[in-house]
């Protein structure tokens, strides 16, 4: 036998860790532009909420609510039904997915996770997800810019656009690695 082969032969399996109890926790530390981006998303996503908030307590009894894929109001509505589906993203989409990116170890992963693989797989779960609720916000900006006055409902289209590139590299990524 070789030198190659002989040290193929002795070097160890890599461990394959099954659930996340069975997974060590995250050894490395994330650059400071993701952490920011991470935060950043929270507060310019609550923004929209407040806008529509304010926005909901001034306006009459009836309100646009619901608008066709070119931006044209197609139903009114209670001002406060406004409220509630941008709420319900910020709150789900951008609170969420901003939480559970501080704990990569819960995820589910595209490919078996081992312990030559396992940190670089947490490392660009956390990233996709921070990239995730970045977009998410950017949506929400597009959802107030539905509102009459609010020259912004592109931004719904920019932000939809961003959170299907976003999942799309993030999981091919983590299939190459």
């Amino acid at each position: 036998m070789g030198d190659a082969e002989t040290s193929r032969a002795q070097a160890p399996e890599p461990e394959v860790y099954g659930g996340w109890q069975d997974r060590p926790e995250p050894d490395y530390e994330l650059g400071s532009g993701w952490r920011t981006l991470r935060w950043a998303s929270v507060v310019v996503g609550a923004v929209p909420m407040l806008l529509i908030g304010w926005r909901a307590l001034e306006e009459p009894s009836q309100v646009p609510v619901h608008f066709a894929i070119d931006g044209s109001v197609n139903r009114m509505g209670s001002p406060w039904e406004l409220f509630l589906a941008p709420v319900l993203i910020w709150l789900l989409c951008v609170l969420g997915m901003t939480l559970l990116s501080r704990r990569p170890r819960i995820f589910n992963f595209p490919k078996p996770l081992t312990s030559e693989n396992v940190q670089d797989m947490y490392r660009l779960g956390e990233r996709m997800l921070i990239a995730l609720a970045a977009s998410a916000a950017v949506l929400c900006w597009g959802m107030v810019g539905a509102m009459p006055g609010m020259p912004l409902f592109w931004l719904t289209w920019v932000g939809g656009a961003g959170v299907v590139g976003v999942a799309a590299v993030g999981i091919w990524q983590m299939v190459k690695a």
